[in-house]
């Protein structure tokens, strides 16, 4: 995922917001050994690709 890439999210409210989901990806990536291993876990569930 391009680390520029971002997501609309719908709100519980009916708002939406935009988020930096490239660069949490990119981020938890780089800092990857410093991320809880729960987290870890969840992320890589999400599909999240470490290497």
């Amino acid at each position: 995922m391009p680390r520029k890439h971002k997501e609309t999210l719908l709100l519980a409210d009916g708002t939406t917001t935009e988020i930096s989901l490239g660069l949490f990806i990119t981020n938890s990536r780089s800092r990857r050994a410093n991320v809880p291993t729960a987290r870890a876990a969840r992320l890589t569930q999400l599909g999240i690709c470490w290497e």
